[in-house]
Formats: structure tokens, C-alpha cells, sequence
């Protein structure tokens, strides 16, 4: 029954009319500004994109950080994949920002709205092995210059993530990580069973190089973190607790 739902919503997401990024002509002046006119909360301005229902005005502001370290890559050929897309909305920002680059949106739902030539939507649950085995296959002979893991914010999604994805990121380039903060913040995204450090105490561990408690990260993993992470950056945004407006800028050496 459940593969049903998934093919017959995979139809749907087909059949249903996307924005077309590629016409788009407006002049922007700031990748905020990006942000802000395709409704995602990494801008400053954005009304509540999860609840219809809410005129709640939200926004991480992020933009600033991800102008920092990323605007030298604007006008490069390259690949950037985002984990968790919800509507499509960062997916579209970047691909204004990054007129060159092709992206790579992933998520378990089907509610992608955008189309370009260079956007590919990438249906897929991290935590079913039959699709995740799927997924590296796919991404098997591919770099990516930029990853952004803003998925579930599940603490054990974003320590496995990190440690798969973070092999994928070309050297001197980023894995970020949005909302780092959410497990510590958000309770119910706590699925560590105090067997998983939080990911702000696992990063500053990292920058250290000092081993940590992990059932998902061996001490291979950490080896191979310690011996492959250049420098760590991490910001707050706007938003306080609990919606947790953190993120960190992981340079891969």
C-alpha cells in the first residue's frame, strides 16, 4: 500500500505545473533578496512556509553567511545539493545565485514547485536502505562543491548525514549544516538516547581533534574528520529558541 501512495505520488508531482526558474528575469541585488522573493526561511523576510494558515513573518537570515564564504563560487560551473527542500524554494534561490551551477534538491516528500534546466529533484528517504542505496549509486561519480544538509534536524539524520556527505564535498569547499542546534533546542528531535553528542559540543570536539561518544561516528569516522576538515564556522541567525536560527560553514581541506 505504501509503494502505491509513493508511485501515485510521484505521478502527481510529474503532472502538477512548476515555476519555471529559467524565466525569471528580475535584477537582484543580494542573495537575501533571493531569499526573500521565493518564500524561504533562510532569508530575512519570509512569511511561515510550513503553516498556510499563519501571516507569522520568520527568517534565519542567512544570507549574509552564505555570501561570506560562498560568493566565490557565483560564477563557477559546479554542483550543489541540498538535503531537504520542502517546497523548492532555496532550490530556486540558488539557482539564480549560482547561474553556472547545477542543483541537486533532495527529499522524501513530493512537493517539489520549481522546474530549471538545471535543477534535479531527487525523491528519496534517507532512512529506507533500499532508497539510500539508490541515492549512492546516483551521486557514485559525482563532487559537489556545496552541500547543505537543511533536512529533518533529527540529531542521528544529522550526524549520519555528515558522515556520509562530507566524502562527496570537493576539497576547499563546504558542508553546511543549518540549524544545527535544533536537537538541543527541540526535544522531540532528540533521538540520541544520550548515546549522540550535540552537534555544537560534536563541532567544537572536531575543530579540537579530541574523540567524542558515538555509536554512528567509529573512531575511523572521526579520524577521517579530524584529517579532513580544514577550519568550522558557525553563526547564529535571527530567530532564538526554540526554532534554533544556527549554522555552521564545514571547509573541507
Amino acid at each position: 500500500m505504501k509503494k502505491i501512495t509513493r508511485f501515485y505520488k510521484k505521478i502527481t508531482l510529474n503532472l502538477k505545473p512548476k515555476i519555471n526558474v529559467d524565466k525569471i528575469t528580475k535584477n537582484f541585488h543580494s542573495l537575501d533578496e533571493i531569499f526573500n522573493y521565493f518564500g524561504t526561511d533562510k532569508g530575512t523576510n519570509v512569511k511561515n512556509q510550513y503553516d498556510k494558515n499563519s501571516d507569522l513573518v520568520i527568517g534565519h537570515g542567512f544570507a549574509k553567511f552564505y555570501e561570506k564564504h560562498l560568493s566565490n563560487f557565483k560564477n563557477q560551473n559546479f554542483n550543489l545539493l541540498e538535503i531537504g527542500t520542502w517546497l523548492g524554494a532555496s532550490s530556486a534561490a540558488f539557482t539564480i545565485y549560482f547561474p553556472q551551477a547545477s542543483i541537486y534538491g533532495l527529499d522524501r516528500n513530493f512537493k517539489f514547485n520549481y522546474k530549471s534546466k538545471r535543477i534535479k529533484f531527487i525523491n528519496c528517504d534517507l532512512t529506507i536502505e533500499k532508497e539510500f542505496k539508490n541515492l549512492q549509486k546516483f551521486i557514485d561519480n559525482k563532487k559537489f562543491k556545496i552541500i547543505i544538509d537543511d533536512g529533518s534536524h533529527i540529531l542521528s539524520h544529522i550526524i549520519k548525514n555528515l558522515k556520509f556527505f562530507l566524502k562527496k564535498v570537493e576539497s576547499g569547499c563546504y558542508y553546511i549544516i543549518e540549524d544545527f542546534n535544533a536537537p538541543k533546542d527541540q526535544l522531540h528531535l532528540n533521538d540520541g538516547n544520550n548515546e549522540e553528542i550535540f552537534i555544537d559540543d560534536m563541532l567544537i570536539k572536531i575543530k579540537n581533534k579530541e574523540y567524542f561518544k558515538s555509536k554512528i561516528l567509529g573512531q575511523k569516522d572521526q579520524d577521517y574528520l579530524f584529517d579532513n576538515i580544514e577550519v568550522i564556522y558557525t553563526y547564529e541567525g535571527k530567530l532564538k529558541k526554540p526554532l534554533s536560527s544556527n549554522i555552521a560553514f564545514i571547509k573541507k581541506k
